[in-house]
Parts: C-alpha cells; sequence; structure tokens
C-alpha cells in the first residue's frame, strides 16, 4: 500500500468511530425512553388497581347490606307487637276515665210518661263500691256515707260533676234497698232521674237512667 493511502485510510477511521457512537447514543436514548413510558406505565396500573380494590365494599360490608334487605323474622314482629301493645296501653292511660254508660252498651227505649224523653238501661253498669260493713241501712242525712254513695252512683251513670249537680230529690223507690234521685246541670241543660239499688257487700247498682224533659212534677 502506498504512503497516501494509509493517510487516507488513518484519516477516515476517526469520522467513523464517531458516527457510530452517535448511533449507539441516539439507541441508549430511545431505550431510556421506552424504559421510563413502560415504568410509568405500570405504576398507573398498579395505582388503578390498587384503587378499585378500595372502591369495592369489603365481604363484612356486602353481609351488612344483606342484612338490611332480609325479611323480618318472626322475633322482630313479636317484638313490634309487644311495642305496640306497650303504647296502646300508655294511650289508654292517658285517656279521661268515661262515664259507665259509655263504657257498656247503653239500651234507649221510650217512655209514656211525658216528662221522659227517653229511656237507658245498661248491662254493664257495676255497683258503686261501699266503704260501709254490716247490716246496711239506706240515709238520706246529707251528711251520712250513705248518702255520699248514692251521689257517686249518681254522678258515675250521668257524667255530671259534683260541683256542677243539683239534687232536686233523693228518696226511697218503694224499699229499704231501693233508692231514685232526681239531678240536673246547674244550668239545667241535662236533667236525669236515677234509679238505683243496694248490693249486699258491693254498694249502690244504677238499674235504669231516664233523661228529662222538664223538672216540673218530675219528683
Amino acid at each position: 500500500m502506498s504512503e497516501r493511502q494509509t493517510r487516507s485510510s488513518r484519516h477516515l477511521q476517526p469520522s467513523r468511530n464517531k458516527k457510530l457512537d452517535k448511533l449507539l447514543n441516539v439507541l441508549i436514548g430511545i431505550v431510556v425512553v421506552l424504559i421510563i413510558i413502560t415504568a410509568t406505565y405500570v405504576f398507573k396500573w398498579q395505582d388503578d388497581a390498587e384503587q378499585t380494590v378500595k372502591d369495592e365494599p369489603t365481604q363484612e360490608e356486602k353481609g351488612d347490606n344483606k342484612e338490611e334487605d332480609k325479611e323480618p323474622t318472626k322475633e322482630d314482629e313479636k317484638d313490634l307487637a309487644v311495642e305496640e301493645d306497650k303504647t296502646s296501653e300508655e294511650e289508654d292511660k292517658l285517656e279521661p276515665e268515661k262515664p259507665q254508660q259509655e263504657q257498656g252498651s247503653p239500651e234507649e227505649s221510650t217512655s209514656d210518661n211525658p216528662e221522659v224523653e227517653k229511656v237507658i238501661t245498661n248491662k254493664n253498669w257495676q255497683p258503686t263500691p261501699t266503704t260501709q260493713t254490716g247490716q246496711h241501712v239506706s240515709s238520706y242525712d246529707s251528711s251520712s256515707v250513705d248518702w255520699s254513695e248514692k251521689v257517686a252512683t249518681v254522678t258515675s251513670v250521668t257524667g255530671i260533676d259534683q260541683n256542677n249537680m243539683i239534687i232536686w230529690r233523693m228518696q226511697n223507690n218503694g224499699g229499704p234497698n231501693s233508692s231514685i234521685a232526681t239531678v240536673s246541670t246547674k244550668d239545667k241543660s241535662q236533667m236525669y232521674r236515677i234509679s238505683m239499688e243496694w248490693v249486699d257487700n258491693e254498694g249502690w247498682l244504677p238499674v235504669k237512667l231516664e233523661q228529662l224533659n222538664t223538672l216540673e212534677g218530675a219528683y
């Protein structure tokens, strides 16, 4: 080989090396970019997967939802019935006590007496509890216990409070254990005649309630 060709070959060799280095650098750069993109995609996929797991309800939460949707058991229905009974009892306690004739099933009838608008009887009427003991003696003394129990019987069957009651007459009704009372409210808007009988060891029992049209001739 001539000396000129040798010099030319030596001159070209560094240039080829530089081109090869540039190509390698470019390839390395491409590989690095691909690695970064791949790593970014992997990390993003892992984050999405973890978030999906967090958003999904746990087995316990699914079980809770099933508990909420399940049908009430017999025990639940029994507890509900008990609560309703308690509520009903409390409401009954709050209601004012009704007169005896409203608690039973009263029967109404007409009368030939022009003073009487209607006659009311009730098989569910009960004797007014008595505090008297021993042999009973009917009394028409307004300060006696027997008189007070007669008035209490009148109040229970008419619903007229004693403070709003006028007793026009209280008298024997044909026997020692039978009595009759004629009463009205103070404004005379309600007028009654009450027949009652004594029940031994129990008290005075109302047997007939007459609603009056007038007090004239009623006693």
